[in-house]
């Protein structure tokens, strides 16, 4: 998600990010239980209270048992007015399986008013190779300010 941010940044884009993290930190065995069962956590920071100021949210979680994180079933379920925001949604995962929870994601942001301009799915492998990193992120920042997306 940084390196997408940091290549907005370079086109002259401001962006600031908010990181999605328990007060609690569940160790795996628990964060999988917990996204299975559809469970929320209790956030370390609050959520931000308005998206009207952002022309763009991004947003991004782990695939933990095929679904969504609890920390962001926590934002999804208590989303702030996202009418006329855009969208992109992004979900990680070592072994495939995320299209359930893109559905599950992006189900909640058009509930909530937004537009899903851009989703996919991005490999562990990948995040983890800091030049093939880059080389996406760069990839989908292109994407994300096409004039037609706008």
């Amino acid at each position: 998600m940084k390196s997408i941010g940091g290549a907005l940044e370079a086109r002259g884009h401001r962006v600031e990010y908010h990181k999605l993290e328990a007060k609690r930190p569940m160790g795996w065995f628990a964060s999988g239980w917990a996204a299975l069962r559809k469970k929320e956590a209790d956030l370390a920071e609050d959520i931000p209270k308005n998206l009207r100021m952002y022309e763009l949210v991004l947003i991004a979680g782990p695939v933990l048992a095929g679904k969504t994180s609890a920390e962001l079933n926590t934002f999804l379920n208590n989303m702030p007015d996202g009418i006329g925001r855009r969208f992109g949604v992004f979900a990680t995962s070592g072994t495939g399986g995320a299209e359930g929870q893109l559905r599950s994601i992006k189900s909640r942001v058009e509930r909530a008013g937004g537009f899903i301009i851009y989703e996919d799915t991005v490999k562990r492998q990948i995040a983890m190779d800091l030049h093939e990193c880059g080389r996406r992120a760069e990839e989908i920042a292109e994407q994300l300010m096409r004039p037609w997306v706008w």
